[in-house]
């Protein structure tokens, strides 16, 4: 005999259905925390910069300890440990380090943001609550599906939930509070409102590198931005690439997927004004190949004088060794798409690598 459900029963069911449903936390796409008009956003390749850099080699180990111990100088020990903890095991934060970290620039925010997908929220919560007991950020605050802590004297607010976490730097707790209602927006914002509906943020996740960017003129360093001279407003893609012995890097118009017209043959400048011709002709948008090698740009530089003069500044004797590395330097394309290249004299290591032993050698690391 079939037994019915009587009509309390179910709706006793569906209530306790309903109240489940609602108190599970839903885990957020981290991506969606970027807005469609990001004026900038790269997209960083963490396991690879960290694997190109030599960081988790064993024989960077003294390095790190050292680091360490300038980094957290004053701190008790019990958090040196558990850093060197994270350290050997990334994943235990509860960050998911195999994904891209996104950096942009939100207009709504005027201040540089990464966002991060967190994978487990409990780590992230315990790692936080840790830091929060070592004094080096606030107790988190609970807010609409979110939570907030402060990087205490950094500017820096993080906003996390279960799937994102938004790195907020502002500079002052005061600029912080003022973006307390922007950051609630991207916190909360819907797939319809975020970067994946910009029709060029497919293009630029396909272009090969290490860094993938998206970006517009405007957020460019402002002698690059003179020369390239892209009008205003201009959607450009563009990535890094580093490879063993060289570095690549690229800025196109989004879209763009046309030859570019310069010669293959490279001029050579042996003078500041020959430099200045090249770079003028960069600037009326003709097409270009200029290309440098160590010495010319010693020569260009007037290195060698100012090192007879000052032998002993600490400033000159670095960018002499750092040009000393170089084979060649390269710039070539037109107003379309301009590559850049950087030929070092070591070819068997990664060029990320080298620089990263340079600034070590520097730092005296």
């Amino acid at each position: 005999m079939k037994r019915k459900l009587s009509f309390p029963f179910i709706v006793f069911l569906t209530l306790i259905l309903n109240l489940y449903s609602c108190s599970k936390t839903e885990k957020t796409e981290y991506t969606n925390a970027i807005p469609a008009n990001a004026t900038g956003l790269a997209a960083i390749d963490m396991k690879a910069i960290v694997e190109k850099a030599g960081l988790n080699s064993a024989g960077n180990q003294d390095f790190q300890k050292k680091f360490l111990g300038l980094l957290l100088e004053g701190s008790t020990p019990t958090l040196g440990t558990q850093i060197e903890k994270l350290l050997k095991n990334p994943a235990e934060t509860g960050i998911d380090w195999e994904t891209p970290v996104y950096v942009f620039n939100a207009p709504s925010l005027h201040s540089m943001t990464a966002a991060l997908k967190v994978n487990d929220l409990k780590k992230l919560e315990s790692l936080i609550d840790m830091l929060a007991k070592e004094n080096i950020c606030t107790i988190p605050t609970k807010a609409d599906k979110y939570s907030t802590t402060e990087i205490k004297d950094a500017g820096i607010q993080l906003a996390f939930n279960d799937g994102t976490l938004l790195a907020i730097y502002a500079q002052s707790t005061t600029q912080l509070k003022k973006l307390s209602a922007a950051i609630a927006m991207l916190m909360k914002q819907p797939a319809d409102k975020s970067i994946h509906t910009n029709e060029h943020f497919d293009s630029m996740m396909k272009q090969r590198g290490d860094i993938r960017l998206l970006a517009t003129p405007e957020v460019l360093p402002f002698d690059m931005r003179g020369v390239l001279n892209w009008p205003q407003n201009t959607r450009l893609t563009g990535s890094v690439l580093f490879e063993n012995g060289k570095i690549y890097a690229n800025l196109q118009r989004a879209g763009f997927n046309g030859e570019t017209k310069e010669s293959n043959q490279p001029f050579h400048p042996q003078s500041n004004q020959e430099l200045l011709q090249a770079m003028m002709q960069m600037m009326q948008g003709k097409p270009f190949n200029i290309e440098l090698t160590s010495n010319e740009l010693l020569t260009l530089t007037n290195l060698h004088a100012i090192m007879e003069f000052e032998p002993d500044n600490t400033e000159v004797n670095t960018l002499y060794g750092l040009i000393m590395k170089i084979e060649t330097l390269n710039a070539r394309g037109d107003n379309n798409r301009t590559t850049f290249t950087v030929t070092l004299k070591e070819k068997g290591q990664n060029s990320l690598k080298q620089l990263v032993d340079f600034a070590r050698q520097f730092i005296g690391l």
